[in-house]
C-alpha cells in the first residue's frame, strides 16, 4: 500500500506537466485549519492463548492542511496533526482504558477528478507518519519493556471542496490511513514484536484561505 502510493503520488506529479496551466490556479496556496475524528478499525492482538489485545478507540484530531496548487487540477499538501482519545487494553481479566495522543504528519497529492476550480472532488493519495502515545508505552520505554511503534502510512481517498468567498472556503476530507501497527513487548509471550496491518478512518472539515495571486 505504501509503495503504491508513493507510485501514485509521482505520476500525479508527472501529470502536472502535461496538464493545461491556468494562472488563476497554478501558483495558489490554501490555509485550512480543521478538526476531525480518526477511527481505528482493527484491534492489535498481543497474546491470543491469552485473550491479549490493545484496540484504539476514535480521536479527535486538530490540524492543519497547506496545500499548493501546482496546476489547476493538481495539488500537494502538508498536512500537520495531533489529537486526543483512548485506547483499551486487555490482558486476560484486566481491562483498562487509558488515555491517549495521536501525531500524525503527511505528504498528499491530490488530483481533481470533477468540478470546476473552487467547487470540486479530488482524489487524495499521498504518505505519511502515524504514532500514538500513552503513559503506559511511556513507562514500557523508559524501562525497557518495550514500546509502541509508529510506521510508515500510506494514506487514499477523497476531499471536497466549496467556496464561500473570493477567499474563504470549506473543505471536507474523507481519508483512509494505512499503516503497520506495532508493539516492541519484552515478558509477553517471549520477546519480540506483534504487529497488524492499522486501518484509520479519518473525516475532518475545515476551512480554507486562498493565498498567492
Amino acid at each position: 500500500m505504501t509503495r503504491g502510493s508513493i507510485a501514485l503520488l509521482v505520476l500525479m506529479l508527472a501529470l502536472s506537466m502535461v496538464l493545461p496551466l491556468q494562472s488563476a490556479s497554478a501558483g495558489t496556496c490554501e490555509v485550512s485549519p480543521f478538526i476531525g475524528a480518526m477511527i481505528p478499525a482493527n484491534t492489535l492482538l498481543i497474546e491470543t492463548s491469552g485473550g491479549g489485545y490493545i484496540r484504539m478507540k476514535t480521536h479527535t484530531i486538530y490540524g492543519l492542511d497547506l496545500q499548493h496548487n501546482l496546476s489547476p487540477r493538481l495539488g500537494v499538501d502538508i498536512v500537520l496533526a495531533t489529537g486526543t482519545g483512548s485506547m483499551e487494553v486487555v490482558g486476560g481479566s484486566t481491562a483498562l482504558e487509558l488515555a491517549s495522543t495521536a501525531f500524525i504528519a503527511d505528504l498528499r497529492g491530490r488530483l481533481r477528478l470533477m468540478g470546476e476550480e473552487d467547487n470540486n472532488l479530488g482524489l487524495v493519495l499521498g504518505v505519511g507518519y502515524t504514532d500514538f502515545n500513552s503513559g503506559l508505552f511511556d513507562f514500557a520505554h523508559e524501562t525497557d519493556a518495550g514500546t509502541f511503534l509508529g510506521r510508515l502510512t500510506g494514506i487514499a481517498g477523497v476531499d471536497l471542496h466549496g467556496r464561500l468567498t473570493d477567499r474563504i472556503g470549506l473543505k471536507a476530507v474523507f481519508v483512509d490511513r494505512v499503516h503497520v501497527s506495532g508493539l516492541s513487548i519484552n515478558g509477553i509471550s517471549g520477546p519480540g514484536n506483534v504487529d497488524k496491518t492499522q486501518n484509520d478512518l479519518t473525516i475532518t472539515g475545515g476551512i480554507t484561505i486562498k493565498t498567492g495571486h
